[in-house]
C-alpha cells in the first residue's frame, strides 16, 4: 500500500509521539526505583532509638546529634523541635532543646562552629500558614537562643540546608511549582523544576536551577565545592565554588542507583547519603503509615572535590527503618533517620 504525503506525516508524526511516550514512561518507571533491586545488609550492628514523629533530618555537634522532628502527616505537632541525642548515651534518648519559637516545624538543618568556638544553628522552618523561614540559633547546653529569622518569596519548597557561616548558606528546592497539580507533574514525571539558592548575607541568589528533585546539600571541608544530590535523577552533582560571589561552576555528576535524600559530612571529608530507592512504596508509606520502604545509605569518595564513586554501607527493605532520608556520623556510630517514622537507628560502624 502506497500512501501520501499527508499520510506519511502522520504516521510519522504518530511514531514521534509514542516514541516521547515510552521515554516519558520509563524515565518515570526508572527515576521511581522500579527497576531497582534492594539487597538488606550491613557489617556494623544497629540499635533503634526512640523518637517523636519525623525525625527527618540529623548534624553532629561535637558528640552530640542535634535531630529535627516533624509530623509530616500533620499540619502542625506539638511534638515538631530540635532534640538532642547522645549515642554514648542511648539509654537516656532525646531531649528536647528549649529556646525555639511558637510557631517552629524544622526540616533540614545545618550547624558550623566558628574560631571563637561558638555555634551557629541553621534550620528550615516550615510554619502553620505553609511559609517557610531559615531559623538562626546559638546553642548553650541543652538550650538555644534565636538570634535571627529570614523569609523570602524565593524560599518556595526548600528541602535542605549547609551553613558557609554565621550570616550565609546555601538551601535548596525540591520544586519551584506552587501549586499542588504542578508538584503533581513535577514527582510523577521527574520534571527538573528544583534550584540552589545562595545567600551572602544580604540577599538571595539563585546559583543553580533545572535541577531534578534536589534533596539535599553539602559544602566541602575547604569550602571550595558543593554537593547537591538529584533524587528523581538518581545522582550527586560536583559544583565549583566562587569563594567571593558564591556563584556555581558545574563539575561533574555520579550516577546512584537509588533516590537520593539529605547528604552529611563525616569526619574524614567523605559524604553519606540516606536514600529512598523505591520512589512508590515511599508515596504508599506517606498516606498509609502501616506501610513501608526500603532504606540505603551510601558513603561517596571524593577526589580534589569532585564525587568519584559510592560504595554502599546500608540496606533494608524496611523492617528495620522505612525510607531513610538522613545518615549522619560521628564518633563511629551511623545516625539513620526517616521522614514519616518514629525511631532513629543508631548503627555501630565496623
Amino acid at each position: 500500500m502506497r500512501y501520501g504525503p499527508l499520510e506519511r506525516a502522520a504516521i510519522t508524526a504518530a511514531a514521534v509521539l509514542l516514541t516521547a511516550a515510552l521515554y516519558a514512561t520509563w524515565r518515570m518507571l526508572d527515576s521511581h526505583g522500579v527497576f531497582t533491586s534492594v539487597t538488606p545488609g550491613f557489617a556494623g550492628t544497629c540499635r533503634a532509638v526512640k523518637t517523636p514523629a519525623g525525625p527527618g533530618a540529623i548534624v553532629f555537634d561535637g558528640s552530640d546529634a542535634i535531630v529535627a522532628a516533624m509530623d509530616r502527616r500533620a499540619k502542625a505537632s506539638p511534638s515538631d523541635g530540635l532534640y538532642l541525642y547522645d549515642p554514648t548515651k542511648p539509654d537516656v534518648g532525646l531531649v528536647k532543646l528549649a529556646g525555639t519559637p511558637p510557631d517552629f516545624h524544622p526540616g533540614g538543618l545545618d550547624l558550623i562552629r566558628g574560631p571563637d568556638g561558638r555555634s551557629t544553628l541553621m534550620v528550615i522552618n516550615r510554619r502553620r500558614s505553609g511559609s517557610y523561614s531559615i531559623d538562626m540559633f546559638e546553642r548553650d547546653g541543652a538550650a538555644l537562643k534565636e538570634t535571627g529569622s529570614i523569609e523570602s518569596g524565593l524560599l518556595v519548597s526548600p528541602s535542605a540546608i549547609t551553613v558557609l557561616d554565621s550570616q550565609s548558606f546555601y538551601v535548596v528546592n525540591d520544586q519551584l511549582s506552587k501549586t499542588r497539580f504542578g508538584r503533581w507533574l513535577d514527582d510523577t514525571f521527574a520534571l527538573p523544576r528544583g534550584d540552589v539558592l545562595y545567600f551572602d548575607g544580604m540577599k538571595f541568589l539563585e546559583v543553580a536551577k533545572n535541577l531534578n528533585s534536589p534533596a539535599g546539600v553539602a559544602l566541602s571541608p575547604d569550602g571550595y565545592h558543593l554537593y547537591v544530590s538529584e533524587a528523581s535523577a538518581r545522582r550527586l552533582a560536583s559544583f565549583e565554588r566562587n569563594p567571593f560571589t558564591g556563584q556555581l561552576t558545574p563539575a561533574g555528576t555520579l550516577a546512584i542507583p537509588s533516590n537520593l535524600a539529605q547528604i552529611s559530612l563525616g569526619p574524614d571529608g567523605q559524604l553519606w547519603l540516606a536514600s529512598q530507592p523505591k520512589g512508590f512504596a515511599m508515596a504508599a508509606l506517606r498516606d498509609h503509615p502501616r506501610k513501608v520502604a526500603p532504606s540505603e545509605v551510601f558513603r561517596v569518595q571524593i577526589k580534589d572535590g569532585i564525587a568519584q564513586t559510592a560504595t554502599l554501607v546500608y540496606a533494608n527493605r524496611g523492617e528495620e527503618i522505612s525510607g531513610s532520608n538522613v545518615a549522619a556520623v560521628a564518633g563511629g556510630h551511623l545516625l539513620i533517620g526517616a521522614p514519616y517514622g518514629k525511631k532513629l537507628l543508631d548503627c555501630r560502624l565496623p
